[in-house]
C-alpha cells in the first residue's frame, strides 16, 4: 500500500498551502454558521426598534399623528385618518413580526415601502437609507434559524393549508435566486457612496439623496476609493466590511459625525457573516477552491490518492479527531453502530424524565453536512485486520462490509461492567445509550404506576424503593434526580400512594461517595443527598441482584424491584479486534502518542485506551479527556501526513470534575479551587450546555431546565416500550 505521506506529495498544490486554505475556509464558514443566527437576531431587533418606537408615540398622541398625516406627511390618495392608521399598523405590527421572525418577508416589505416613501417624499436621512437596505435584504433572504418562519417552514411545506406550500417555495426561490442580486445591488450602492464621498465622481442632487456619503465622514479619500473598488467587485467583502465597521465605529466615538447611528455597522455585519454573495469575485474564488481544494460538495469528486482515515466511534473523542482531520486533504469515514452522537453526561436526565432523547442526541450526518470529504456509515465493527489495513463491519441488512484505511482511529468507548456477574444486567440496567435511558425512565415511572394500582402493602414498599449501585457522579446524579422526581414532580398526581415516601438508596462499596473527589466535597454531596432524603450505604459490596431484592454482603437484604447500575464500566472489544495487549478493564494499551504497539497507523483514544498520560496516572473516562485525545491524534496525523516533526507525547490536562445533586446543588473540583452548593450547580449547568452539540440542543435543554426548575415539574413522563426512543 502506498505511504499516505507520499500520496500527498502528488498534489499539484503543496500540502501546506492546501491545508492552510482549507483551514481558513473551514474556519470562516464554521464561524459564519455559528454566529450568523445571533447576528440576525441583533439586526432584526435594531431594525424593528425605530418603527416600534414611532408607533408607540403615535398611539400615545393619535390626534397629532392625524394632524401630521394631513399636513406634514400627506398622502394624496388617502384620507388623513386612513393614512395615519395604515402607517401605525405597519409601525406596530411589522416590527413585532420581524422580531419573531414570523411572516418576515411581508413585514419587511411593508416597512421598506413606508421608509422609501419617507425618504423620497419627506425628510431624507442616512438612517432611512440603512433601514431600506436591510429591510430589502430580509425581503429576499428571510430570517435565520432563530425564527418562527424557519421553524415552521418544513411543516408548512408539507401541509394542506391554502397557499402554505407556495409561500414556502416562493421564499426559497427568493433566497436562492434573488438574494444574490440584492446583495450585489447593495454592494454597488455602498461602493458608489464611497466614490462620491472621495470625490471620485460627482452625483446628481437626486442621486446624492440616495447615497449614504455621510457615513464615511473622516475617512481618507484613498482609503474610501480602495474600499469602494473592493466592495464594487466583491473581493474580500467580509474583511472590508469588518474594517469599515471598525472605522465607522471609531469615527462615531470620536464625534466626527455624531448624527450617524449604529445602522451602517449593522448593515456591514450582514456582509461580515454572509460574504459578498454569488455575484462577486469572492464567489468565483470560492468556486475555484471548491473544485480544486475543498471538494465539499460531492464525495465522488475527492481524489483517490488522498489518504483514507477511518474513525470508529462518534463519541466525544471520535468527533474531535474527525473535526480536526476534516480540514486536511484526506478522505474520512466515520463508522458508528448508531446514527447519533449522544451527550452521555446528561443521559440520567432522560432516565428521570427531565429531558427528551432528542435534546442530548444529534444525528452524526448533520454534524458533517458541510464537509464533503467526510462519509458517515451506520454499522457495527466486527473485526480489524492490521495486515491488510481493513475494518470489517455489518448490521441489519448490510451483510459483511469492509473499508481499507491508511490511518485508523478507534474511539469506541465503554459499556457496563458487572464484574463477572453479567446476569445482573437483566435486573440492574445501566446508562450508556438512549435506549437505556428510555428503558430506565419507563421502569421508574412504571414503579409509581403499579404502586397506585395495587393493594399489597409489602409490594408497594418494594416498588417505591429505588436502589442505585455505585456512587460515582452518575450514581449520585441519578439518586438526587429520582429523589426530586418523587418529592416534587409527581407528589400530587397519585391518590392511593404518596410518591414522596419513596426510598432512594445509594450503595457504595467504598467508604465514601464520589471517591474521585476530595473528601470535603464528598461530604458536601452526602449532606445534599441527605436533605433530599437519599439513604447512603457505604462500605458494603453488592453480592446479589434479583428481580425483587438486592443483597449487600451476606446478610443485608433490600426489597426492591428497581435497581440501577452505576458501578463500573468495561472497554469495547477493540483489544480483541486488534489482537493487542489490554489492561484489566479491557482497554487497549497504547504508547505515549496513543498508538497501538507495533501498529504505527492505529490510534486508540477515550475510554477504549489504556493511557497513563495524566502525570503517570490513568486518564479518566471523561468527555474532556476523550476530546483532548481526539484533538491530539488529529494534530499528530496532520504532522505525519505533512512531513512535520512528531509531536510531544500526549499529556492529559485535567480541567476539573463536576457532579450535580438535584436542581440546586452540585460539587466542583478544580484542584486548588473547589466549589459546592448553588454556585457549583450553576457552573455545572453552564459547562454541560457548552459541551452539547448544536444550538438547537443547547436552547431546548436550557428551556427544559428553566421549566423544571421554576415549575418543579417534569413533563416528559412517558412510559414507552423499553426499546422505543420516542
Amino acid at each position: 500500500m502506498t505511504d499516505p505521506t507520499h500520496q500527498l506529495q502528488e498534489e499539484r498544490l503543496p500540502p501546506f498551502v492546501r491545508v492552510t486554505l482549507r483551514s481558513w475556509a473551514k474556519l470562516y464558514s464554521g464561524g459564519a454558521e455559528v454566529f450568523w443566527p445571533f447576528t440576525d437576531i441583533i439586526v432584526r431587533f435594531f431594525v424593528a426598534l425605530p418603527f416600534l418606537r414611532s408607533g408607540i408615540v403615535k398611539v400615545a398622541d393619535w390626534e397629532t399623528a392625524v394632524f401630521l398625516a394631513a399636513n406634514e406627511y400627506p398622502v394624496s390618495w388617502m384620507a388623513p385618518e386612513t393614512a395615519a392608521a395604515t402607517g401605525l399598523a405597519i409601525e406596530l405590527i411589522g416590527p413585532l413580526l420581524l422580531l419573531a421572525g414570523f411572516f418576515t418577508r411581508p413585514a419587511a416589505l411593508a416597512m421598506a415601502v413606508l421608509t422609501i416613501v419617507a425618504q423620497a417624499v419627506y425628510v431624507p436621512t442616512t438612517t432611512n437609507l440603512m433601514l431600506i437596505a436591510m429591510l430589502l435584504w430580509y425581503v429576499a433572504q428571510g430570517p435565520a434559524s432563530f425564527s418562527l418562519d424557519r421553524l415552521l417552514a418544513p411543516g408548512l411545506k408539507q401541509s394542506a393549508l391554502p397557499f402554505a406550500r407556495q409561500s414556502v417555495k416562493f421564499g426559497e426561490f427568493l433566497r436562492q435566486r434573488v438574494t444574490a442580486l440584492v446583495m450585489a445591488i447593495i454592494r454597488v450602492w455602498f461602493a458608489l457612496a464611497l466614490f462620491a464621498y472621495s470625490d471620485l465622481f460627482e452625483p446628481s442632487i437626486t442621486l446624492a439623496t440616495w447615497l449614504p456619503t455621510t457615513v464615511f465622514t473622516g475617512m481618507p479619500n484613498w482609503l474610501a476609493i480602495t474600499f469602494g473598488i473592493l466592495m464594487l467587485v466583491g473581493f474580500a467583502a467580509s474583511v472590508v466590511s469588518y474594517a469599515l465597521g471598525i472605522l465607522i465605529g471609531i469615527f462615531m466615538i470620536v464625534g466626527v459625525h455624531p448624527d450617524v447611528t449604529l445602522y451602517p455597522i449593522l448593515l456591514l455585519a450582514i456582509y461580515e457573516s454572509r460574504g459578498a454573495g454569488l455575484i462577486s469575485v469572492d464567489s468565483l474564488i470560492a468556486r475555484w477552491m471548491e473544485k480544486n481544494i475543498l471538494f465539499d460538495r460531492d464525495y465522488a469528486d475527492i481524489p483517490d490518492h488522498w489518504p483514507h482515515i477511518v474513525v470508529v466511534g462518534a463519541g466525544f473523542g471520535g468527533l474531535a479527531a474527525a473535526n480536526r482531520l476534516k480540514r486536511l486533504p484526506v478522505r474520512i469515514t466515520v463508522i458508528d453502530k448508531r446514527n447519533y452522537h449522544l451527550f452521555q453526561p446528561l443521559l440520567y436526565q432522560i432516565a428521570t424524565a427531565t429531558l427528551n432523547p432528542a435534546d442530548i442526541a444529534t444525528p452524526i450526518r448533520s454534524l458533517f453536512k458541510s464537509d464533503g470529504n467526510v462519509r458517515v456509515i451506520k454499522g457495527e465493527v466486527s473485526a480489524i485486520d492490521t495486515e491488510t489495513k481493513t475494518v470489517s463491519f455489518g448490521g441489519a441488512d448490510l451483510g459483511d462490509q469492509s473499508v481499507v484505511y491508511d490511518k485508523l482511529v478507534i474511539a469506541t468507548g465503554a459499556t457496563h461492567s458487572y464484574f463477572g456477574k453479567d446476569e445482573w444486567g437483566a435486573f440492574a440496567p445501566g446508562l450508556k445509550t438512549v435506549e437505556n435511558g428510555v428503558a430506565v425512565r419507563a421502569s421508574i415511572l412504571e414503579a409509581f404506576e403499579q404502586a397506585e394500582a395495587i393493594n399489597d402493602e409489602e409490594r408497594i414498599k418494594r416498588l417505591l424503593t429505588f436502589v442505585i449501585v455505585g456512587a460515582g457522579p452518575t450514581g449520585v446524579e441519578l439518586a438526587g434526580a429520582i429523589a426530586e422526581l418523587s418529592k416534587f414532580s409527581v407528589d400530587r398526581e397519585f391518590r392511593t400512594v404518596d410518591p414522596s415516601e419513596a426510598k432512594v438508596i445509594l450503595v457504595q462499596s467504598g467508604d465514601r461517595i464520589l471517591p474521585a473527589f476530595p473528601s470535603e466535597l464528598s461530604e458536601k454531596a452526602a449532606q445534599s443527598l441527605d436533605q433530599l432524603g437519599v439513604e447512603i450505604r457505604t462500605g458494603g459490596r453488592v453480592t446479589k441482584i434479583a428481580r425483587d431484592h438486592v443483597m449487600i454482603g451476606d446478610e443485608t437484604r433490600i426489597e426492591t424491584e428497581t435497581v440501577l447500575w452505576a458501578a463500573g464500566v468495561a472497554a469495547s472489544p477493540a483489544a480483541k479486534w486488534l489482537k493487542a495487549e489490554s489492561d484489566r478493564s479491557g482497554r487497549v494499551v497504547v504508547d505515549d502518542h496513543l498508538r497501538v504497539a507495533s501498529h504505527q497507523d492505529v490510534f486508540v483514544i477515550g475510554d477504549t485506551a489504556g493511557s497513563n498520560a495524566w502525570d503517570g496516572n490513568p486518564v479518566p473516562g471523561l468527555a474532556p479527556a476523550a476530546k483532548q485525545a481526539g484533538v491530539y491524534v488529529g494534530a499528530l496525523v496532520e504532522a505525519e501526513l505533512l512531513g512535520k516533526s512528531e509531536l510531544a507525547p500526549f499529556a492529559y490536562n485535567h480541567q476539573g470534575s463536576l457532579a450535580t445533586i438535584g436542581r440546586k446543588s452540585a460539587v466542583a473540583d478544580f484542584g486548588r479551587f473547589k466549589l459546592s452548593g448553588p454556585i457549583a450547580w450553576w457552573l455545572w449547568g453552564v459547562v454541560h450546555v457548552g459541551f452539547l452539540t448544536g444550538a438547537r440542543n443547547r436552547a431546548t435543554v436550557i428551556i427544559n431546565w428553566i421549566w423544571s426548575f421554576f415549575a418543579n415539574h417534569s413533563g416528559i413522563r412517558l412510559i414507552t416500550n423499553r426499546g422505543d426512543t420516542v
